[in-house]
């Protein structure tokens, strides 16, 4: 009976600690641009934001444009030739665009729109896989800067 009582609080401390013990925010997005050479050399403190994150890509990006519904086609046939397309709104979305052949028809964009991971800030990052329509909303006044990068 003892053993059975340590193995299971062993267990339940474990799964508690690797709960509260998540990643910090920088270690999230470091972790989703960790392919992308601009943030190699950006420590996990630097990217905690993604108003951060932001700044850098403005620095280091080979091309930079500012989606909208009239732009939105030929910006993501201009992505196809780089090989990272980062998609951030607003303070709050970070999307890194992942295959741009499996798409999704978007009447509101007009367009079948590429698949997508990233994470929406909700407090805390919530993790997102979808159609990146469906993570940078629709067409409205706020700013969606894309970033692309070899």
């Amino acid at each position: 009976m003892k053993k059975t009582t340590i193995i299971i609080l062993s267990v339940w401390a474990l799964t508690v600690s690797q709960f509260f013990g998540q990643n910090s925010d920088g270690e999230i997005i470091k972790n989703l641009l960790k392919d992308i050479a601009a943030f190699d050399n950006a420590s996990s403190g630097s990217l905690s934001t993604i108003q951060a994150v932001d700044v850098i890509a403005a620095q280091k990006a080979e091309k930079k444009v500012s989606l909208t519904v009239d732009n939105i086609k030929d910006a993501m046939k201009d992505a196809k030739q780089y090989k990272y397309c980062l998609i951030i709104v607003g303070v709050y979305t970070i999307v890194k665009v992942t295959d741009f052949e499996k798409c999704s028809q978007s009447g509101s964009w007009g367009m079948c729109m590429p698949y997508g991971e990233g994470f929406i800030r909700k407090g805390s990052f919530v993790s997102q896989r979808d159609y990146i329509n469906n993570i940078i909303g629709k067409p409205d006044s706020q700013e969606r800067k894309m970033y692309l990068f070899n």
